[in-house]
């Protein structure tokens, strides 16, 4: 029998400058199964058809004879044959094959302005920082030229979203559907690609991933268009986990076969078996039929995507913004691991902490991991790896580390952790020198009260040490905040903003930004309204198709709408060290009643030196120093960028050779209390120099 032959593909669009993992993690599963299967980004295709001369031109087209068009639009209609000319060379370089176009960009009149070039400031970049200075600057041309197509032909347009507006909150399937019985110029774009990917790759079966609201509209577009050609459509991915669950909708069968809930691994292969006549093992799958959930053996969660068949050298190098974390997403290509499936906290009221993908945690074999780490960067030529855990555990995390030194590997990472106590200043020393270069952490309400009631796990305190020891470390800090979380009273809004202003101003933060609460129906919050002084209204009249978003009222009325603009202007200013002296309240128009914060309390909690590691003779040591050579006056401690003699009694330094050695990575874990142990000599008289070691590399984890 011929073997069933099966695409992975992602709809438009999340990121252009990376992959997003969903299919690249199953193609690794599905590989591991013995199914062959071939991936595609038809979110990346269709922008690269959008954004060429050819598509460009089409869309020119399509606009010339609008009668009513914004004013920039007849600028660029003015300026159509120069579009023309220059949008294959921007987006070539904006993918890295032609860099010397930068100097062209930044010194010439190349680029046609539009409103955001023609207010770009590059006054951040200086005279050595011309190619991200061009790219900050082609990135701005490819949103004015979005900007056109959604002012002129579809409304829903976007570089990370495709009609995003349909899609959120709880929402009716008259007005998708109505979408989907249009075509304009993009969507024709978009139905040749998905020709082309049937005619190329002849696939029975296509599985399409849609992890936002901004990608169902086109995923339901694609599939209608393979289900028309004979192709069996599953679609899944995390808006389908959440938003989905319960629908209940006849028209949702015309463009996909089945909807895959949680890991898609085990339910894509029973999917797969039963298409091919196996044994119906269909689980957390839902079908015209209804609902499927038999029960089979879980398998293991898959640690690592595997990007194959994946043209990792189209994807686009955008400057989308000066936010350092939002730039390590939208800049430069990362590979995708996780170490642990779920979250091992998993009790913060505002999250999905019900489903599956939060609620059942799984550490990974963090060698296995590497192993596989090490051929991804062999296959891709790309040593960049971001964590994508909902929380990275401290205890995988200082593992994986251990495991990249004691290979010798070079690798740079980042991803999401919680501001635990674990996160010493020499855990983030360990985790600085395998090459974790940022985090990304929940500060949420930044308020005691909050971070109480939505069972978050941290203080103010906490978050800030933790902070302190990776900003020490060099390791990028990025906080995530929230406001508008039910009982929130605007003195404790203006009071989290006066923590945030203060560890900024302390330099433990580099980065964040301000989220709003959102209710939805498979946190705690939703599950017990009373507790959290809301009123959950009736939902909107009328056969509902997604549901995961809810309406609220907050019983204290407190009006978070009145938080929108300061929140966002403060950390901007912030992030670029300006306005410290401003106090907070008056960020509001009208203002706001002054903080009632201690103006030192963040840097209070940074005084305070907690526990002494070198009590803790328990802990392990590991030595990320360098070279120990051995001279008259002692040992000296070669490292990158300095040097460090030790001196002692010659058995003195023959124990502290050996230390070193023992404590290096790959060796066996080595603690403190059995190399103190056996020191030839009086212990409490060598902590100078046992202090001296500590800076120059030995660490206690």
């Amino acid at each position: 029998m011929t073997a069933t032959r099966i695409t992975l593909a992602l709809s438009p669009t999340s990121q252009l400058n990376t992959p997003y993992p969903s299919i690249a993690y199953l193609a690794r599963a599905l590989a591991e199964e013995g199914r062959a299967v071939q991936l595609s980004d038809l979110g990346l295709g269709l922008m690269l058809k959008v954004f060429s001369r050819d598509g460009l031109s089409a869309i020119f087209d399509a606009i010339s004879d609008m009668e009513h068009l914004p004013e920039p639009a007849w600028r660029t209609l003015a300026l159509r044959e120069h579009h023309e000319n220059v949008v294959d060379a921007v987006i070539r370089f904006l993918q890295g094959k032609d860099r010397t176009l930068a100097t062209r960009i930044l010194e010439t009149p190349f680029l046609p302005q539009g409103p955001r070039v023609d207010q770009a400031d590059l006054g951040r970049y200086d005279d050595m920082s011309v190619d991200d200075a061009a790219r900050r600057l082609c990135t701005l041309y490819i949103e004015d030229l979005a900007d056109l197509v959604t002012a002129t032909i579809d409304p829903g347009f976007g570089l990370s979203r495709y009609s995003h507006h349909l899609c959120t909150g709880p929402i009716q399937f008259d007005p998708i559907a109505a979408r989907l019985d249009t075509t304009h110029v993009v969507d024709a774009m978009l139905d040749q690609l998905v020709d082309d990917m049937v005619a190329d790759q002849m696939p029975d079966i296509v599985g399409l991933s849609v992890p936002f609201p901004g990608m169902l509209v086109s995923a339901l577009r694609i599939g209608k268009r393979l289900k028309a050609q004979g192709v069996t459509v599953y679609i899944g991915g995390g808006y389908i986990n959440t938003e989905l669950r319960e629908v209940d909708e006849p028209r949702l069968w015309d463009c996909v076969d089945a909807l895959v809930y949680d890991d898609g691994e085990s339910p894509l292969l029973a999917l797969i078996d039963h298409h091919e006549g196996g044994l119906d093992r269909r689980h957390r799958t839902r079908t015209i039929d209804g609902m499927h959930n038999a029960q089979v053996p879980r398998p293991n969660f898959t640690p690592i995507a595997d990007y194959k068949d994946l043209h990792l050298d189209k994807y686009l190098q955008l400057i989308d913004g000066d936010n350092p974390a939002h730039r390590l997403w939208s800049d430069g290509r990362w590979n995708k691991f996780t170490l642990a499936h779920g979250c091992y906290w998993k009790k913060c009221a505002f999250c999905d902490i019900s489903l599956d993908y939060i609620s059942r945690y799984e550490p990974t074999a963090v060698v296995a991991l590497v192993d596989k780490m090490e051929a991804v960067i062999a296959a891709t030529g790309q040593s960049g790896f971001h964590m994508v855990d909902e929380a990275a555990p401290p205890k995988l995390m200082i593992a994986l580390a251990t495991e990249i030194l004691s290979r010798g590997m070079t690798v740079t990472w980042w991803g999401n952790i919680r501001f635990e106590r674990a996160f010493t200043p020499d855990v983030a020393r360990l985790l600085a020198a395998s090459g974790l270069v940022a985090v990304t952490g929940g500060l949420e309400v930044a308020s005691d009260r909050l971070l109480t009631l939505m069972e978050k796990g941290i203080t103010i305190e906490q978050a800030a040490v933790a902070a302190q020891a990776f900003t020490d470390a060099g390791v990028m800090v990025h906080a995530y905040l929230m406001y508008g979380f039910p009982t929130q009273t605007e003195q404790e809004t203006v009071d989290a903003m006066e923590v945030v202003r203060q560890m900024f101003e302390s330099g433990i933060l580099s980065s964040a930004f301000w989220h709003r609460f959102v209710l939805t129906r498979h946190s705690a919050v939703y599950q017990n309204p009373l507790k959290y002084g809301i009123e959950i209204p009736p939902l909107p009249a009328g056969k509902l198709f997604a549901t995961n978003d809810i309406p609220h009222i907050d019983k204290t009325r407190a009006n978070a709408d009145r938080f929108d603009r300061g929140l966002v202007h403060a950390v901007q200013a912030w992030m670029s060290a300006k306005d410290f002296d401003r106090p907070v309240h008056i960020w509001f128009d009208p203002p706001l009643m002054p903080t009632t914060e201690s103006p030192s309390r963040i840097a209070t909690a940074l005084r305070s030196t907690g526990l002494d590691p070198n009590h803790n003779t328990a802990k392990r040591l590991v030595w990320i120093g360098g070279n120990a050579l051995e001279g008259s006056d002692g040992l000296t401690i070669h490292s990158v960028d300095s040097q460090t003699l030790i001196g002692g009694r010659p058995a003195e330094r023959q124990w502290l050779w050996e230390v070193i050695e023992a404590a290096h990575p790959s060796q066996a874990p080595l603690e403190l209390g059995a190399a103190v142990a056996v020191f030839p000599g009086d212990w409490s008289r060598y902590k100078r120099r046992w202090s001296k070691l500590r800076q120059a590399g030995m660490l206690l984890v």
